[in-house]
């Protein structure tokens, strides 16, 4: 008798419990209502954002970062020395930058909205051409940038022993991928 009374018990829990969570009866079609009665979100697409910043190689260095990641210690003369040189090559980036930011804008507009029209359309068909213009006006500025990294690679190479250098160099191709120099 004990048993079919804790038996009856736990049905009507059991049974009770199911029907709150939403495994009850009748309840599937209270939610197929309530999903209903939702409007339905229509999801875009993402704007189109084409990092030039980031393709053309503009980098800032985090002194900090880039001495420990290289192994230099900033209260030393050599640390002096690192950070002066990247403090001088995080300046001469954003003057060139800053020259040049007209230039850097209206090429990615460009690309923003060939890439808009493109998705809109589907017509991918210029795709080549845009990208030969894009490269042509950017080539001055991506030559400059190229002189500018060479002159960093050879102050660092002079400054640091080949073990921190090397260091620096690993820690460089993360930030962004850079064509090492030939080694002589």
């Amino acid at each position: 008798m004990k048993n079919l009374i804790l038996l009856l018990i736990l049905f009507f829990a059991f049974n009770i419990q199911a029907q709150y969570s939403g495994y009850g009866y009748g309840n599937n079609s209270r939610q197929r209502q309530r999903q209903m009665m939702q409007p339905q979100i229509e999801q875009k697409a993402a704007e189109p954002d084409f990092p030039i910043e980031k393709y053309l190689g503009i980098v800032t260095y985090d002194i900090e970062k880039a001495a420990k990641k290289s192994g230099v210690k900033l209260s030393s003369e050599e640390g002096k020395e690192f950070s002066k040189i990247l403090t001088k090559y995080n300046k001469d980036t954003k003057d060139i930058t800053r020259i040049n930011s007209f230039l850097i804008k209206s090429s990615k507009d460009m690309i923003d909205n060939f890439q808009k029209n493109a998705r809109k359309t589907g017509d991918y068909s210029d795709q080549v051409n845009v990208q030969k213009k894009m490269i042509e006006d950017l080539k001055p500025f991506s030559n400059t940038l190229k002189v500018e990294d060479d002159k960093l690679i050879a102050s660092m190479k002079s400054l640091l022993s080949e073990k921190k250098y090397n260091k620096w160099i690993k820690y460089n191709k993360k930030i962004y991928k850079i064509f090492e120099p030939e080694i002589e």
